[in-house]
Parts: structure tokens; sequence; C-alpha cells
């Protein structure tokens, strides 16, 4: 299941690379405890995504992009 939902976001960053997204949307696709270990699937597959956080109003936002042009992060190898 957990490939499944990894699959969903990477394909999700592809379609819309340079974009911001907000964190309750990609929870929304890849479920609301599991996002952020996606997130992070995503970028041992190779992925470069950042990550900023903004204040609106008294809510912090965590929103991530895609950016497709950066040099390919190395996967993480566990030993």
């Amino acid at each position: 299941m957990k490939t499944a939902y990894v699959d969903v976001l990477a394909d999700y960053f592809r379609a819309h690379p340079h974009q911001w997204v907000d964190g309750l949307t990609l929870a929304g696709m890849a479920g609301a405890y599991a996002w952020r270990s996606r997130v992070s699937d995503c970028r041992r597959r190779g992925l470069t995504i950042q990550n900023r956080q903004r204040k609106v109003g008294q809510r912090t936002v965590s929103e991530y992009r895609l950016v497709p042009d950066a040099p390919l992060q190395q996967p993480e190898l566990f030993a």
C-alpha cells in the first residue's frame, strides 16, 4: 500500500513541477498520518523536493514543490 501512495505523490509532483503544494493537499492523497513519510520516500527515489513554511494568519502552512531541473539526489543507502 505504501508504494501506491508514493507513486501517487511522485506522479503528482511530476505533473506540477515548480508549483508549491500545501501539505493538506498531500495528506489527502497519501494519508493524513503518513504523507510526510511518503514525501521522504519520493526523495529517496531521487526527486528533488523543496519545503517551505509560512504563516497565514495563525496557521503555519507547510508547502512542498518538485524542482526537476535540480541535480539528482542520490538515494539514501541503509546498511
